[in-house]
């Protein structure tokens, strides 16, 4: 179904990791790699995410998380597709205009020599 992965655009393909997917690991390095290390990207991707968001006070709040999912490069997530895992542990400021998020991150399951032993993250806003 559809092109193969060569002749889809790179901005087109599916991409994941990193704090907008899969926290643990770095950006986009849950998708397919070349020889080199650099992300391929796919044409279909499966992702999920599960927090608990508990506000110890008004203005401050930690949220455990366990993110998961994969990148393949045929049409339909495979089998056999590197099903990624990344667990952690956030703070959360809440301010008038929205959250400050920090978040730490393990990979659960890191590759040997491609990922590293954690993620670091600080971004602003609400995460949907």
């Amino acid at each position: 179904v559809g092109s193969g992965i060569a002749h889809i655009p790179a901005d087109k393909r599916y991409y994941a990791g990193g704090g907008g997917s899969i926290r643990g690991f770095g950006y986009q390095l849950v998708s397919p790699l070349d020889a080199d290390g650099t992300p391929l990207g796919g044409r279909s991707l499966l992702e999920s995410s599960l927090e608990m968001r508990f506000r110890i006070v008004e203005s401050i709040g930690v949220v455990p998380f366990v993110d998961a999912g994969g990148v393949s490069p045929s049409p339909v997530p495979a089998k056999d597709m590197r099903v990624a895992v990344g667990a952690g542990i956030g703070l959360r400021y809440y301010t008038s205009v929205g959250p400050l998020r920090v978040d730490f991150a393990l990979p659960v399951n890191p590759r040997a020599g491609i990922d590293r032993g954690f993620q670091f993250y600080l971004s602003f806003g609400q995460a949907f």
